[in-house]
């Protein structure tokens, strides 16, 4: 575990995962009142209270989700165990999923099989104890402030912080992954992906001219706007290439040639090792799924 300042009120703590670092950034938010932005999974969760109490946070007031993905949320019941007085916030799609995951969990198992069992025990928690967000809503922490900016795309009920003294802005997935020592882009989609909302939720973030982004899956960066252009950009080629690939009666190889012929990031991602060539795959599929939607429905 470890803890990295962002600003004086902002930090970003690295919860092991299974032994491994560098798998999900929690942000750790402190003026008078504190925040924890994605608590992760039941297993990183013991990390995320060890560096809490290491640098002093002894009351918690609120868990902050950007959509209720299992690898954000699904530890989010054992946040409310540790501090009694926290509450959820997140959209109001996937507040009744953290209530009740019963059919979140039925649809995660239908995308990882056994490996399910790897995001540890999930549970509901108190509807009392789940405050649903509206978009552009202000949290006052005391001394400091965050927007709530709704970012659909990846997710129906994904949204995104923003502290405006700063100028620090977390994105959960709505604008991507950026693996740690990678040094690549890359869209981390399950689905339903909708690359159009996800594409406007880009635009959204880039009006409030952030200046350092902070991503879930991996890090802090200084160049905000550049890399959320940068992933705009790959988010179009990517839709377009799944279209295309779907209109001309591809398979998923065949589009992912031809994806990895018109992306460096993708290209070079897919050419670091095998997880890297499947977290491709993984994401393409769901641009591909929304270009066969897309096609029945015109």
């Amino acid at each position: 575990m470890s803890v990295e300042a962002i600003t004086d009120t902002i930090s970003m703590i690295d919860s092991p995962y299974h032994g491994r670092r560098g798998v999900l950034g929690t942000y750790l938010i402190r003026g008078e009142k504190s925040a924890v932005i994605d608590p992760g999974p039941a297993p990183l969760v013991p990390g995320v209270i060890e560096a809490l109490e290491e640098t002093g946070v002894t009351h918690l007031d609120y868990v902050l989700l950007t959509h209720i993905h299992l690898d954000h949320a699904a530890g989010s019941w054992k946040m409310l165990e540790a501090y009694p007085d926290a509450t959820i916030h997140c959209h109001p799609r996937g507040a009744g999923h953290v209530i009740d995951p019963t059919r979140l969990l039925a649809a995660a198992r239908e995308i990882y099989g056994d490996a399910l069992k790897e995001f540890g025990e999930v549970r509901g928690v108190p509807a009392e104890r789940v405050a649903q967000s509206t978009d552009g809503e202000t949290l006052d922490l005391g001394g400091i402030l965050l927007e709530t900016i709704w970012t659909p795309g990846h997710s129906s009920h994904s949204q995104s912080y923003f502290e405006p003294s700063s100028g620090v802005v977390f994105v959960g997935d709505a604008a991507g992954h950026y693996p740690e020592n990678k040094g690549v882009l890359v869209p981390g989609s399950p689905p339903p992906h909708n690359p159009a909302k996800a594409a406007d939720s880009l635009l959204k973030l880039m009006s409030y001219e952030p200046k350092t982004i902070a991503y879930s899956h991996f890090g802090f960066y200084g160049d905000a706007m550049a890399l959320l252009e940068r992933f705009l950009v790959q988010t179009r080629l990517w839709d377009r290439v799944a279209r295309d690939g779907v209109e001309a009666g591809l398979s998923l190889k065949d589009i992912f040639d031809l994806l990895v012929e018109e992306d460096p990031e993708a290209r070079e991602l897919a050419g670091i090792d095998e997880e890297g060539k499947r977290a491709v795959y993984f994401s393409l599929k769901s641009f591909v799924g929304y270009a066969k939607w897309l096609r029945k429905s015109l």
